[in-house]
């Protein structure tokens, strides 16, 4: 998945996708003290690659943005007041989990830190209204469910591993809007550290000539292809909470692939569940 560097002295970039699973564990109480926990394990592991190769990060949300949704919808039965949008909370979680890694990166790099810097950038993406998405909603948000109670949640879920949870759309990234992109390759061109496209980025559409949010939640693989290519990037690295990528997951039959070409990822992509390991793998392949 990686090219060579054109010279012994450039660094290689890199784009490293943070799934919101690897954020949060299954099952894990949606607290900060388990987010903390997760980002300082995740990053301390990627000690080497930050130190030696210019990164952009890219992160996941699916936990996080689902538990600010409930809070605004408890609000809004509680107060009357409108709860916010779903692009409006995508914004949220970008800048909070920005905050924190930003942080675990710092303690990480120690003094190399103010030489690099460490940014986080909010990151609009422009999507196609009509895509497909919006009728098929894939994208799991918040916290996992027995069968029994996501049933009383009202709204539209499914399984994921044993547990159940709420799916959002999902639309297909098309591009970060002209200005940031500039702004990411000034910064990566720095060896600057860039934490963007947080939660897939905030999906935005253009009507009547500007820019407007629209309701859904980019998937954080696809964004990250996305981005990696508009960048030049040398190499794309998806992070998750499972052991790796499985043909028959959770079942008696199931095997690992440590290693495939991206025709052999082709011909298995059936095997993989959309709004999971799908987007990954195709997101792995087109790169």
């Amino acid at each position: 998945m990686f090219s060579s560097p054109s010279t012994p002295e450039k660094k290689q970039h890199i784009v490293v996708a943070l799934g919101g699973n690897a954020l949060l564990k299954r099952g894990e109480a949606l607290n900060l003290t388990n987010q903390r926990k997760n980002i300082a394990d995740g990053i301390a592991s990627l000690s080497s690659v930050l130190k030696n190769n210019t990164i952009t990060f890219v992160h996941g949300n699916g936990p996080q943005v689902g538990l600010l949704a409930l809070q605004g919808a408890a609000y809004q039965k509680e107060s009357g007041t409108e709860a916010a949008a779903l692009d409006v909370l995508d914004a949220e979680t970008e800048g909070m989990i920005g905050y924190l890694l930003e942080q675990e990166i710092d303690a990480v790099l120690g003094k190399d830190a103010e030489k690099r810097g460490v940014v986080t950038l909010l990151s609009q993406i422009i999507v196609d209204p009509n895509d497909k998405a919006f009728q098929h909603p894939t994208k799991f948000i918040g916290p996992v469910y027995s069968k029994v109670d996501a049933m009383k949640l009202g709204k539209p879920v499914k399984p994921d591993g044993d547990w159940y949870r709420q799916v959002v759309p999902s639309p297909m990234p098309i591009r970060l809007i002209e200005q940031q992109l500039t702004a990411v390759k000034l910064l990566t061109n720095n060896d600057t550290i860039v934490i963007c496209a947080g939660g897939g980025g905030i999906p935005v559409i253009i009507e009547d000539g500007r820019l407007k949010g629209i309701e859904a939640v980019i998937d954080k693989d696809r964004a990250a292809c996305m981005l990696g290519k508009s960048l030049g990037a040398d190499g794309l690295m998806i992070l998750t909470d499972v052991p790796g990528v499985a043909v028959d997951f959770g079942k008696p039959t199931e095997r690992f692939i440590r290693s495939a070409s991206p025709e052999r990822l082709k011909e298995l992509s059936m095997n993989f569940p959309d709004g999971s390991m799908g987007p990954k793998v195709e997101s792995a392949v087109d790169f």
